[in-house]
């Protein structure tokens, strides 16, 4: 009984040294109190189960639970990117009068979008299809087409490059990219 009164101890220690600290990292990383409790509760959970039991009031135990929280909520953020929430009233249809004139150059410009993506080499307009169609970071596409960073960023540079003059030159002569 005594060991578990220890663990215990130790527990309510920790917390008490380090969940602030801990609550505003989370907070840092995610701007919402809510997802930052339960970022914090999930890496408290995580430190208890882990079966280590370093002294609360050392640094490193700190460093040691401040990586939890922090791990936690990248995993928030990239659950987030895989699944956006959008409210209700955002997704919900509007009623009202359709402007239909904007509808048309707004599927016009759509289209147009979409033939100036086809003309690009296929390496540019996959580096952008990446990072504007599923909003991943440059380091990501970079991992994800096993390419060295620069190479991508030079490749989405080139490529908005060319959409810009294409579009500019369709749009208005006088218009330089």
């Amino acid at each position: 009984m005594a060991q578990r009164l220890d663990a215990v101890e130790w527990f309510e220690t920790l917390y008490e040294q380090h969940h602030r600290r801990a609550f505003g990292l989370a907070y840092s990383f995610l701007g919402e109190s809510h997802a930052a409790e339960d970022v914090l509760q999930e890496a408290f959970l995580s430190a208890w189960r882990s079966g280590q039991r370093p002294d609360p009031r050392l640094d490193a135990t700190r460093g040691w639970l401040l990586a939890i929280v922090r791990n936690r909520s990248i995993d928030v953020l990239r659950a987030r990117r895989r699944r956006p929430t959008v409210p209700i009233e955002e997704t919900a249809e509007r009623a009202g009068p359709v402007d239909v004139p904007a509808e048309v150059e707004r599927t016009a410009d759509q289209l147009q979008a979409r033939r100036v993506l086809d003309h690009l080499p296929h390496e540019q307009r996959q580096v952008l299809e990446l990072a504007y169609f599923e909003g991943l970071t440059h380091t990501e596409i970079a991992t994800r087409l096993e390419l060295p960073l620069g190479t991508v960023k030079g490749r989405i540079r080139l490529a908005l490059h060319r959409l810009r003059a294409h579009l500019f030159s369709r749009q208005d002569p006088s218009i330089s990219a």
